[in-house]
């Protein structure tokens, strides 16, 4: 490094990125370089947004995923290989969700069909917990309670937030529905709402999962030939069989999803010299 007492160029070199930098640096656009290393600067900043949004992508796993709290520690390997079935279902996740970018720029779902008690919830908990790791965004939603929310909205002011109870599932990036198909045949209204959703996100090519406690034969009568139709060409459809496995299996651990470190180190090549910076999150931003 020189100083101004000898008149030389302040111009320092990044041994890392081999750039020449400082303020007596002319850069490739005609501006004077700064006092840091312009590859290190960029570095820090792609740094720092990655931590931005991978902060942002917890808060929507913690408070807006709709992940129940019994499954908040829900990952592939939770599914235990207890029966045929569960070995099948176990293996469809670890496929799915081996390559979430994948299945994402595809459209692809997952269409999970069988008595209750043999892991849909369970299944489709962990896929969303997953993608909530790459994307902000991914939703679990049980279709009855959507359905309840909305009509209940309609009884209540204009700007009631349960009448969006099905809008706002429309974008989501994946969307899991758990028990789409009930024990009887649905209303003319249930069925326009479930194929107006399910519609959109095949146009969009948006991946939906789902979940019904029906037989193969049951489905398409139950959620309609239109949806089944659809959600058939878009994704495998796995059907299990066998007696129910709830209680035999223990669904514990850690959460899915840990929360990302509140700072980061990062080193910056300032001045002819590695120092070292702080980048803080707080309140939802980078704070210096």
């Amino acid at each position: 490094m020189t100083d101004d007492t000898d008149n030389q160029p302040r111009v320092w070199a990044c041994p890392e990125h081999q750039v020449e930098y400082g303020p007596d640096r002319i850069g490739e656009r005609g501006y004077r370089m700064d006092w840091h290393c312009p590859d290190c600067e960029r570095e820090r900043f792609r740094t720092e947004r990655a931590l931005q949004a991978e902060h942002l992508r917890y808060e929507h796993w913690k408070h807006s995923s709709g992940v129940p709290t019994r499954y908040r520690c829900a990952v592939p390997s939770s599914i235990q290989p207890l029966s045929p079935s569960a070995k099948s279902l176990r293996a469809a996740v670890h496929a799915y969700t081996g390559d979430l970018r994948a299945r994402y720029e595809a459209g692809s779902g997952l269409v999970l069909i069988g008595p209750p008690g043999l892991g849909k919830t369970l299944a489709l908990a962990a896929i969303i917990n997953e993608a909530c790791k790459v994307y902000r965004g991914p939703v679990y939603a049980i279709w009855p309670d959507v359905l309840a929310a909305l009509k209940a909205g309609f009884g209540g002011a204009k700007d009631d937030p349960r009448r969006e109870a099905v809008e706002r599932l429309r974008d989501a990036p994946f969307l899991a529905l758990d028990e789409i198909a009930g024990v009887r045949e649905a209303s003319d209204f249930d069925h326009g709402e479930l194929f107006g959703l399910i519609d959109f996100r095949y146009r969009e090519e948006l991946p939906t999962l789902v979940a019904a406690n029906a037989t193969a034969a049951q489905f398409p009568v139950l959620v309609g030939e239109r949806v089944a139709d659809r959600l058939q060409e878009t994704g495998p459809q796995l059907v299990l069989t066998g007696s129910s496995q709830r209680g035999k299996a223990v669904i514990d651990g850690p959460p899915a999803f840990e929360e990302p470190a509140s700072s980061m180190k990062v080193r910056i090549h300032s001045q002819g010299a590695w120092r070292e910076r702080t980048i803080n999150f707080r309140d939802g931003r980078i704070a210096a």
